[in-house]
């Protein structure tokens, strides 16, 4: 696919947005929210460039055979507002790059450094069941990269970063809200997928849910 760089209608949605937030003095938040960690489909460049030639044609989400790309709401963030994101509640990413192949503007494109590798995993302590009994392996057993997620002395799991690829079959299939109680402190899921730009993914082994609110969006890494 053609490299078209920053679209016309991408660039004046950035440019607008980014104007208005500068003339309401803003412009930190609006260089935070262009930064901002989301965890965003197969081949994109960077956070910012994907804001910067994204022109929200949504081609990608229609292309998507698992329904998992969503766009960001206006809530989430203004400055990236209607660019797409992955949500694995109802399906996890094969990399079959066929969002990559619709997109007309390389937001998305084929070698850009997160095309076979979009975010890491991470276990959420006061979620993860296996966390509070024994007996739940379900994350490793569906994981379809072996060795990326295995089960300590206690039988609870731990994702290895160098081998997880991001894909959200993890966050897919974990059965926690179901086998809990409900309790609407925790998170619905033991385990999450986060951008490797993200906070959360610096930190070491299993995290609190209160760690993954905080920093689960925050920019902490290098910009992948």
């Amino acid at each position: 696919m053609a490299d078209k760089g920053m679209t016309r209608r991408g660039f004046l949605a950035a440019g607008c947005v980014s104007a208005a937030m500068v003339g309401l003095g803003d412009f930190g938040l609006a260089t935070q929210q262009a930064d901002a960690a989301y965890l965003r489909p197969p081949g994109m460049a960077s956070q910012a460039d994907l804001i910067a030639r994204c022109d929200r044609c949504q081609r990608c989400l229609q292309a998507c055979p698992y329904d998992i790309i969503t766009p960001l709401s206006l809530g989430e963030s203004i400055v990236g507002y209607g660019t797409p994101t992955l949500d694995f509640m109802r399906g996890y990413c094969d990399f079959c790059m066929l969002c990559t192949e619709a997109c007309p503007t390389g937001a998305l494109r084929f070698g850009a450094p997160t095309e076979s590798n979009i975010g890491i995993a991470k276990v959420i302590k006061d979620s993860c069941v296996a966390w509070d009994w024994t007996g739940c392996t379900v994350c490793k057993d569906e994981c379809p990269v072996e060795g990326a997620i295995t089960l300590d002395d206690h039988d609870r799991p731990v994702v290895h970063g160098d081998l997880c690829d991001g894909c959200g079959r993890c966050e897919e299939v974990c059965p926690s809200a179901s086998l809990r109680a409900y309790d609407n402190t925790v998170e619905e899921k033991g385990i999450v997928v986060v951008s490797r730009t993200s906070v959360v993914a610096q930190s070491d082994g299993p995290i609190e849910g209160a760690a993954l609110r905080e920093g689960r969006y925050a920019k902490g890494g290098e910009d992948r």
